[in-house]
């Protein structure tokens, strides 16, 4: 048979065939492995799955069956010796395959194994031969002649045939083709249409062949294909139809030379492909395909051309990359992707862009800056580094802060990285600060920032200067991209803002660092601070919530900022009515406070929180004095806690096994203990004589105890009578 032209299907018949075709298996490629077990425990192997497929496949009405693509080039020396690139275990396996069917049918596909010149004029060469190690290949050779065409050698006597060399034990490749013999075999033994199979898989199994051209590419295609062992990816399958779809596409370009140089699109889609295989994350699994499929989902998106479109496509996980987009449209994708991809962010303190480990493509989020920033390399195809940095950047801020996932089915169409292109669309220039002229562009947070910078947009030491400001400060935790605050207090001063955040990194980049800031806010009596989250709930701050209060309390804040020391501010509070005064003198206590999370009840009590769920620890604060949930005997009593309705508060502890409860009222100058002996009733009574003893008066049917002025006197008081009282009662 002559030479297999690209983009056309081939039958195994047409593939193994001719006087002296070969397919040639190089040793760049990989050891045959289908014939050896998922796994240690395992029996089963692909190839076992493989004739399962075919078996279906036999039973419906024998129509043609393509079984997917195979890669190779021809042999510049031998000119009808295909190396195969891609396709090696399905060709090899089937090539098995034929071969045993071949012993059980008298020859009948003795030419589709070797032709009748190898056989009879030469030296024997199957029509596939293994150029892995010359053990592979003189072993499929003489398998070929000694067992494929003769049906009285059994398959356990091959290891004891004379032309079964020592070496066979050690290769890989000879060692799983047995163990898929054996397979084979078994599975056909009892297979009752042997004959009918057999010219069913000659005649009706095809294969799209692609022409790799040259040995160059057809080696950089072993390494991009081979590297996993993977079955063909949608990727390399897509790359025939691609060129079948775009016959007429040519790229020209000019040499150094001067010439000109054309470019079809075989030789387009094979230069981004080795691009992509150059920046792959070069781990043990990753070839071209990771970043191309996730490259060529970002151009399915940006092709589609309505925002409902955009809604179906933004986060698809099918790879049905439509063939109809445009070689041209695909290349001018690349050559912008291309350039984004390879500039440094770091200058804006954002990681550069790197395709996803862990997903078939981008998420919404990564496609919000990616998209916008590719539709702006495309369009200004001129743009710098430094103009392509900011627009990458500025979209990868505002996703930090802004919902930029689509909506859902149930809501109103709304895509908002289809709207971040629709503003790149309308800039009227390639600078950023065009986006101040377009009215769609309605993010108050960025305009404010672009509005500052553009007071500054001819001197340019001073607009990166305040660009690179922004960015550290749009990347510190605290504003997690939204820096409106900083910028209303700079007031378009670059020293203004210079000073604030440095400040501010001063103050609060430290995390350990941060609760003698907290201490140091409470002492200064900063309004709204601890910061209401609820009717009782407050928090001390963490993360984002130093930004929300810097919005509410921005004067005072930049007082703060202005007043000095946090030592000092500490040192200087002498205020010992505050509530706070024992958080503010001992550090022990917002240590204990994991979360920050705090609640301030009625009479100015306290609640320290070492977590924010409702069954972890705490402390309570009044009047200086701290009380603590284990403050009493817990083997006896369920601790110590507060109960508050925002009028009033109340201390109390329950008796686990009798019917008690203690109460500690606040009153405004003092605090009565009260003993509850009727709020369990189902617990057993204790003696009503052993309150007497204590000193309880009974009145108007409570148990009270003479009020008790100090706090540290009452807390004192409390825990003697949770141990005294029921030892009084039980005796």
């Amino acid at each position: 048979m002559s030479r297999l032209i690209s983009g056309n299907t081939y039958s195994l018949k047409e593939i193994f065939s001719g006087e002296n075709d070969k397919i040639i298996v190089p040793d760049l490629q990989r050891d045959y492995c289908w014939g050896n077990p998922h796994s240690k425990d395992s029996e089963d192997s692909l190839v076992d799955s493989f004739l399962d497929s075919i078996f279906r496949a036999f039973e419906k009405p024998k129509n043609d069956i393509t079984m997917g693509l195979i890669y190779g080039y021809y042999d510049e020396l031998k000119s009808y010796h295909l190396q195969l690139c891609d396709g090696q275990q399905r060709l090899t396996t089937l090539f098995l395959i034929m071969g045993v069917i071949n012993r059980y049918v008298d020859n009948r596909y003795r030419e589709l194994l070797i032709s009748n010149f190898e056989l009879y004029e030469d030296d024997k060469e199957p029509h596939l031969l293994y150029g892995i190690r010359e053990s592979s290949l003189y072993f499929l050779s003489d398998l070929t002649t000694h067992y494929f065409l003769d049906s009285k050698l059994s398959i356990c006597d091959i290891e004891s045939q004379y032309w079964f060399l020592n070496s066979y034990n050690q290769d890989p490749t000879i060692l799983s083709i047995l163990r898929a013999l054996n397979t084979i075999e078994n599975r056909l033994k009892e297979f009752e249409q042997i004959k009918v199979l057999g010219d069913f898989l000659q005649t009706h199994l095809k294969f799209l062949f692609y022409d790799m051209n040259n040995r160059q590419n057809g080696e950089e295609t072993f390494v991009v294909i081979n590297t996993t062992g993977e079955p063909l990816s949608a990727n390399q399958n897509l790359k025939p139809r691609i060129i079948l779809e775009n016959p007429n596409y040519l790229r020209k370009t000019e040499n150094s030379d001067g010439f000109i140089d054309e470019h079809n699109t075989a030789q387009d889609w094979e230069e981004m492909e080795t691009w992509f295989w150059k920046h792959r994350r070069r781990n043990d699994s990753d070839t071209s395909t990771e970043g191309m499929l996730a490259f060529l989902h970002c151009v399915r998106v940006l092709e589609s051309t309505t925002e409902v479109g955009w809604h179906h496509t933004i986060d698809i996980s099918d790879d049905k990359f439509p063939v109809s987009i445009k070689m041209c449209n695909i290349w001018d994708w690349f050559c912008a992707y291309k350039k984004m991809y390879e500039i440094a962010y770091d200058r804006f303190s954002i990681p550069n862009l790197v395709y996803p480990e862990r997903h078939p493509h981008y998420t919404q989020k990564d496609l919000y800056s990616i998209l916008p920033t590719m539709l702006y390399c495309k369009k200004y195809k001129d743009a710098t580094d430094l103009d392509i940095q900011r627009i990458y950047h500025f979209f990868c801020n505002m996703g930090r802060y802004r919902t930029v996932t689509r909506s859902s089915q149930n809501e109103a169409i709304r895509v908002p990285a289809y709207r971040a292109c629709q503003w790149v669309k309308a800039m009227p220039s390639k600078d950023i600060l065009s986006f101040l002229e377009v009215s769609a562009f309605d993010v108050d947070e960025e305009r404010k920032k672009l509005s500052f910078i553009n007071n500054f947009k001819d001197d340019e030491p001073k607009r990166q200067h305040i660009e690179e400001l922004f960015a550290n400060a749009e990347s510190f935790k605290i504003f997690d991209g939204q820096i409106t605050t900083l910028v209303n207090w700079s007031d378009s001063s670059i020293v203004k803002l210079d000073y604030y955040y440095g400040r501010i990194k001063e103050l609060w980049d430290e995390p350990e660092s941060r609760n003698k800031l907290r201490r140091a806010l409470l002492a200064f009596g900063l309004n709204g601070y601890p910061m209401p989250t609820g009717t009782a709930n407050m928090t001390l701050c963490s993360d984002t919530e130093w930004r929300v209060l810097f919005e509410k309390q921005g004067d005072q804040i930049i007082s703060f900022i202005n007043n000095g020391n946090l030592d000092d501010i500490i040192r200087n509070h002498t205020n010992i009515d505050s509530p706070y005064y024992p958080l503010i003198h001992d550090e022990s206590f917002l240590e204990f406070s994991r979360d920050h999370k705090i609640r301030v009840h009625a009479h100015e009590v306290i609640e320290l929180m070492a977590k924010t769920y409702a069954s972890a620890d705490f402390k309570l604060f009044h009047r200086g004095v701290v009380f603590e949930k284990s403050m009493v005997n817990m083997n006896v009593w369920n601790g110590f806690w507060v109960w508050s309705d925002g009028a009033e508060s109340v201390f109390y502890s329950g008796c686990r096994e009798y019917n008690l409860t203690l109460d500690m009222r606040i009153l405004d100058n003092g605090y009565q203990i009260v003993a509850w002996i009727d709020r369990n009733p189902a617990k057993p009574s204790i003696k009503t004589k052993a309150l007497e003893e204590l000193g309880f008066n009974h009145i108007n049917g409570e148990w009270i105890y003479p009020e008790i002025s100090d706090p540290q006197e009452a807390k004192d008081k409390f825990i003697e009578l949770s141990n005294s009282i029921l030892e009084r009662s039980l005796q």
